[in-house]
């Protein structure tokens, strides 16, 4: 019974360590995070902003635009459909052979 509850005390040890380990290490990186992250200056910061729509004109716009980039990415694309080959026909030595080697290599993994 001395040995179960040894083993019992170590494994509880180990296991907060593992458990305290893993909190140190998510503080240090949460406090890495918050002492080298790149802070800019309000002023400094580059202000973009997209102009507001006007109106109902700019959806057709949009999409004839989406449809000229779609269609020229199309004709750049050098992509083929992909032709499966033609099933080659192999005769009755050939597959023999293979037989043979194959017996052969799972009969030298099994000696091993």
């Amino acid at each position: 019974m001395n040995t179960f509850v040894s083993s019992l005390w170590i494994s509880l040890i180990s296991m907060g360590l593992v458990f305290i380990s893993l909190l140190l290490l998510a503080w240090l990186m949460s406090l890495m995070t918050s002492i080298f992250r790149d802070r800019a200056p309000a002023a400094q910061a580059p202000a973009v902003s997209a102009p507001a729509p006007t109106g109902d004109d700019d959806k057709p716009r949009a999409a004839a635009l989406a449809v000229a980039v779609a269609l020229a990415e199309q004709a750049q694309s050098s992509a083929r459909p992909l032709v499966s080959p033609e099933p080659t026909i192999i005769g009755a030595w050939q597959l023999g052979m293979r037989t043979r080697q194959m017996t052969q290599k799972g009969e030298m993994r099994r000696r091993q």
